[in-house]
């Protein structure tokens, strides 16, 4: 149980690093506290919603905090989106390819075409 602690708040830490990084990279000057504090309030935000995945939940907490922490709005949404397609949609197109290609049923309906 230990061991899976750790690697949930590893994993926790990469992504606050990486929301970081990407505010770096759109030109914010942006500390590690603050980026820290809007991503755990966005997650609990995301969590608590009943939107799938948190969708526009996260993004707007997120985007509102960095904003609130005195970054401009257009590079909080910058920032934002650019984590958000790295840690949400890149990760899913492997996953999308797979699950196409292992459903049950795929190449049966197949072969009734041909």
């Amino acid at each position: 149980m230990l061991k899976t602690l750790a690697l949930l708040v590893s994993i926790f830490l990469l992504d606050v690093a990486t929301l970081w990084a990407v505010a770096h990279s759109v030109g914010m000057e942006l500390a590690p506290a603050p980026a820290f504090i809007s991503f755990v309030l966005a997650s609990v935000v995301a969590t608590l919603s009943p939107v799938p995945l948190g969708l526009g939940t996260f993004e707007g907490t997120c985007i509102g905090l960095l904003h609130v922490m005195g970054s401009s709005i257009e590079s909080s949404l910058a920032a934002t989106l650019i984590f958000r397609g790295f840690t949400l949609w890149l990760p899913m197109l492997p996953g999308l390819w797979l699950m196409r290609r292992e459903l049950p049923g795929r190449n049966a309906r197949s072969a009734g075409r041909e």
